[in-house]
């Protein structure tokens, strides 16, 4: 009988675009050979549930996900049961952002989960596959566990393996140990390692290095220590997603013009040399690497025609610089009509922003985090707010979404850093507003996790909801958590973050509003007019003539240092009328939140009404 294998995405992953997990190694597997079918019971879960409110589930915090699907393993233990009381205020707002009472919820725990799960250990004739492979990111960790267990109860040759971001480092040898119907963990990057653990599974022979398993009762692990040759990695295969979606709802709005992800790099070039000291993400596959443009754009040119599709999420935690010229300058010569959500770092220019935006990007996440330079400097972002002003103001002006948030509560924060943002941000009304306000997560594999002595930081236990969700002694919480519960000595006045908090609501309930903020010139030959629409008062309209208006029209682009500026000046035959009348003119635009200063350099916050730049 042909070996075959089954690539499974249970809940809470997002159902409005196939796994690339599963696409990548669906892929993979079919190179070599293999009989592959990938399960997106995911899809039958959200359509059950509802599709709004599985979307916004697979969004919130404190594992209401994993709380959700975690009655059939621990939900007679006590501290499960009392999840929905200690996080009330949690469980507040998740219903009212789904629009249904707590009883739902409930309900959904102990009626419909153990239903569903039910449902797909018979929906499926698992007993066809030779192994079953999970993907297990985020908070589809005990809908996975759960599901496996139940087939390897059923079908008892049948054998279970586990990969994925839940799976990494010890967190995967921590679930291997504790729950014994998981034959295989793949705690890192799968490429180089499912294909000789498939041979061996299927023809006998030695498990590869790379793979937990057991051997006479022990827990046996070598790392193999290399990183996967990425470039060399096929497009996705999505076709199994796409024909579970046609039937389960075969008038979905998803399949017309889909959302198709997109890996073109792997690791984060600023990581490799300033890993930022939040971020948990890459683990051990820091190193970046990335495809070659060519192969970016044979994949892009394939996978928009299989998927009758021009939108593309790209899934790298950071753009590779090259592909601003290279891929998207490339689509905007064209005049492709593809679309694309992009991780990028703020250090961009305003012609970097153009590029992109003419290739086609439509939403970026800039990971912008903070318009303190304090705050900045602790993350080792690399970036300073002006960096992030620009970053908003051109791709606004080019008309980019930009999805970001602030984060507080890093250590070394000082009451004056959170009275410099919220004075600047302001003046910033006019850009895009943050999603929201949150406090930091300590997240493994980051520096605060891997250094905390150096932060001042000190871990206090595993994050809050764990115990509540995986209630049971004999599982180490400290080794399956990503993030953590800690202490620094930090002390901010409450008044200033309730401030911040409200200062940021206010930023984004004004763009949701019908007094749509803004700031804005116009150019004449000799004059400049500015109109300011920041403050809920009157807009103002501004004549600004000679120095002034020279000034806000040579530091729109980006930020000039005075000496800059007193030269631009000179080559504009306006004469110096006193010998500080460069600063005065600064200093007045800057007193009118005009320009904005930092470090001896000045930029004009106004966007340009002229669309043509």
């Amino acid at each position: 009988m042909r070996f075959k294998i089954a690539l499974v995405n249970m809940p809470f992953g997002f159902h409005i675009y196939p796994s690339v997990q599963l696409g990548t190694l669906s892929t993979l597997m079919k190179s070599h050979g293999w009989d592959v079918k990938s399960h997106y019971l995911n899809l039958h879960f959200a359509h059950q549930l509802d599709l709004p409110v599985y979307n916004q589930l697979c969004e919130k915090r404190f594992l209401i996900g994993e709380w959700l699907f975690s009655h059939l393993l621990f939900g007679q233990n006590p501290k499960n049961q009392e999840y929905m009381e200690h996080f009330e205020l949690h469980i507040e707002d998740v219903c009212q952002s789904i629009e249904r009472p707590r009883e739902f919820l409930s309900d959904v725990k102990t009626k419909m989960v153990p239903e569903f799960l039910s449902w797909a250990v018979e929906t499926v004739d698992w007993s066809q596959y030779g192994a079953i492979g999970f993907s297990s990111t985020f908070n589809q960790n005990l809908a996975s566990l759960t599901l496996a267990k139940l087939i390897k109860e059923k079908y008892p040759s049948v054998k279970i393996l586990f990969g994925g971001s839940n799976f990494e480092s010890e967190m995967g040898l921590e679930y291997f140990r504790v729950f014994p119907w998981i034959d295989y963990v793949v705690p890192g990057e799968a490429e180089g390692v499912l294909p000789p653990l498939m041979e061996s599974l299927s023809n006998g022979g030695a498990v590869p290095t790379g793979v937990v398993y057991r051997r006479d009762g022990q827990v046996v692990y070598e790392d193999s220590h290399e990183l996967n040759e990425f470039s060399k990695n096929a497009p996705p295969d999505y076709d199994d997603f796409f024909e579970e979606l046609k039937q389960v709802d075969s008038k979905s709005a998803l399949k017309e013009n889909p959302v198709i992800l997109y890996e073109t790099a792997r690791g984060c070039w600023w990581g490799e040399k300033h890993h930022c000291t939040f971020c948990g993400l890459n683990a051990s596959t820091m190193k970046f690497r990335s495809k070659p443009m060519e192969q970016v754009r044979a994949d892009l040119t394939d996978l928009s025609k299989r998927y009758d599709s021009f939108r593309f999420r790209l899934v790298d935690n950071i753009l590779e610089m090259n592909y601003i010229d290279g891929i998207f300058g490339e689509l905007a010569r064209n005049n492709y009509d593809l679309q694309f959500f992009i991780e990028v770092k703020s250090n961009l220019t305003k012609q970097q922003i153009k590029v992109l935006a003419h290739g086609g990007a439509k939403v970026i996440q800039p990971g912008i985090e903070s318009f303190s330079l304090n705050q900045l400097q602790e993350m080792d972002k690399g970036v300073r707010p002006m960096q992030n002003i620009v970053c908003m103001k051109w791709a606004m002006y080019y008309g980019i979404e930009v999805n970001w948030n602030i984060l507080i509560g890093f250590p070394g924060e000082t009451d004056e850093d959170y009275r410099q943002q919220i004075r600047l941000i302001k003046l910033l009304f006019h850009l895009p507003p943050p999603e929201c306000v949150g406090n930091l997560w300590l997240e493994r594999f980051s520096p605060y996790f891997t250094r905390p002595d150096e932060y001042g930081i000190s871990i206090t236990g595993p994050g809050e909801a764990y115990s509540y969700v995986y209630d049971s002694p004999g599982i180490d919480l400290l080794k399956i958590a990503y993030d953590f519960e800690f202490k620094t000595e930090t002390r901010i006045d409450p008044q200033l973050k309730n401030e911040l908090m409200q200062t940021a609501a206010e930023w984004k309930r004004r763009h949701q509003s019908d007094q749509l903020p803004y700031l804005m010139f116009t150019k004449a030959m000799d004059f400049v007019t500015v109109y300011d629409g920041r403050s809920m008062e009157e807009p103002v309209k501004t004549r600004f003539d000679g120095p002034p208006a020279w000034i806000i029209l040579f530091c729109n682009e980006s930020p000039k240092t005075l000496e800059q500026i007193r030269d631009h000046l000179r080559e504009q035959g306006l004469q110096e009328e006193a010998p500080d009348f460069v600063e005065e003119s600064v200093v007045h635009l800057e007193q009118q939140g005009l320009l904005y200063g930092e470090r001896g350099k000045y930029l004009t916050l106004a966007l340009p009404h002229n669309a043509n730049l």
